[in-house]
């Protein structure tokens, strides 16, 4: 939007135009937003806030994100409002040799703000489309991207896990964040200190962040809009889950804040 006099909208100004959040029992936050484009405003509100609060602090920025409707809610980040140079953008996972968050990021808000710093797996360019990527090499990409993220100069690393200075997640319909499913193995692998997993099956070939990286994150914002997430919002926030049956439910970082819009909250009423 544009105010009345007609200068561009800034979308740190947003902050004064507070909506209630709402702490949950567990320490997770709660906002509740009127619809999508509100969501989208407020996405884009503390992403600019707290990429110039910590290159003010630490010269950098790290924000780690996922594809979606989260990441093209980014495109209406200021060119102006930050120093983007000093932003570096990761990924929660990735399709190896396809780079579809990559892309995505490019597209919805990268190139616009001359974002240079956006790191996608790397993988040797030695295989054919026709038959796949050997397990081998999926591995690779994975072990690489750990050793990014363990050594990068914008990621905390002083304790045992990569810390991302803001971190995004879309949630589906299941339960699912970033590349992490219900039931899978890479949820269950939870706790055992793995950073990033190769996963490797017909058809799908991708390097996926592990639910302990999430959870080390300074800041999480996750995201759900739509009347079809209400059952992931309630069995997220209520607690109502079989084990390892709702990913989502187990991101709980330093401070880790839920966004939802009325339709996705439903009936509701968390507690």
């Amino acid at each position: 939007r544009k105010p009345a006099s007609g200068t561009p909208f800034d979308p740190s100004v947003r902050r004064a135009e507070k909506m209630a959040t709402q702490s949950l029992a567990d320490g997770r936050q709660l906002l509740v937003c009127a619809d999508e484009a509100q969501m989208a405003q407020r996405l884009v509100t503390e992403v600019t806030a707290a990429a110039k609060e910590k290159i003010a602090a630490k010269g950098s920025f790290s924000l780690c994100i996922p594809a979606g409707s989260m990441v093209s809610a980014l495109s209406a980040l200021s060119p102006e409002a930050v120093d983007w140079s000093k932003v570096h953008i990761f990924f929660t996972g990735e399709r190896l040799g396809v780079n579809k968050s990559y892309t995505a990021a490019l597209d919805a808000f990268c190139r616009n703000c001359k974002i240079q710093n956006v790191y996608y797996p790397i993988m040797r360019p030695l295989f054919s489309w026709s038959t796949g990527l050997p397990e081998f090499a999926v591995k690779e990409a994975a072990a690489a991207y750990t050793c990014l993220l363990k050594n990068h100069p914008a990621i905390d690393n002083s304790g045992p896990m990569p810390s991302f200075d803001m971190l995004l997640l879309g949630v589906g319909d299941d339960g699912h964040c970033g590349s992490l499913h219900p039931k899978s193995e890479h949820i269950k692998a939870a706790g055992d200190g793995t950073v990033t997993f190769g996963i490797h099956k017909p058809g799908k070939n991708q390097i996926a962040i592990s639910m302990d990286v999430m959870c080390a994150s300074k800041q999480v914002i996750l995201a759900c809009t739509g009347e079809k997430k209400k059952d992931a919002v309630r069995r997220a926030l209520s607690g109502d889950f079989e084990s390892h049956d709702c990913p989502a439910a187990l991101v709980k970082a330093a401070v880790t804040t839920w966004y939802v819009d009325k339709a996705s909250l439903a009936d509701y009423t968390p507690k």
